[in-house]
């Protein structure tokens, strides 16, 4: 059975996120969620399954715990001017209000992770993310964006530079991981 792209992409980003939590390319510490994220639409029991990436591992486990991150790759036609030209369906849009719905119900933060083709990946955030992570993003390049729906303002970053500047540890710290636990 041949996967689509969009799982190849989920595995892609598993390995960046794995290798950016340790150092090494394996053991794998993320991985896709099976069904895509579906399982969260199951059963309420399921709710906190939400988005594509899940953790393998307790170490792995406090970037899904706090972040619902959705994948998102191809989709040839959409582009940011799209935003400008009154267009019915702006993929950006919908991808950022199934990101942030999915987060919204299983109380975690949104997290947009976005490939077009031919270009670099990008990783999204809410402001309040970015309000916590700002002193580690500030030198780096964003875009944000502001919708007319009711999803919040979303500000991307190159996903290799944000994963080089923004360390386990500070998301951890930034978002008090440890009073979770407890």
């Amino acid at each position: 059975m041949k996967m689509g792209k969009g799982s190849t992409f989920e595995r892609d980003v598993s390995k960046d996120l794995s290798k950016w939590l340790t150092g090494k390319k394996k053991p794998y510490q993320y991985w896709r969620m099976p069904a895509s994220g579906g399982l969260a639409t199951i059963s309420e029991e399921n709710v906190d399954l939400s988005g594509d990436i899940r953790s393998l591992t307790q170490d792995a486990a406090f970037l899904t715990d706090i972040f619902s991150i959705e994948c998102k790759r191809g989709y040839p036609k959409t582009s940011f001017w799209q935003l400008f030209a009154n267009i019915k369906h702006f993929n950006i849009e919908e991808f950022w209000g199934q990101c942030c719905n999915d987060a919204e119900k299983a109380d975690k933060k949104p997290m947009l992770i976005y490939r077009k083709t031919g270009r670099k990946t990008i990783v999204g955030i809410d402001l309040i993310v970015e309000n916590k992570l700002s002193k580690y993003l500030s030198m780096l390049p964003s875009m944000s964006i502001r919708f007319q729906s009711e999803s919040p303002t979303i500000v991307f970053y190159n996903f290799e530079e944000f994963l080089a500047n923004v360390t386990p540890d500070i998301i951890k710290r930034k978002f008090k991981y440890e009073t979770m636990l407890g």
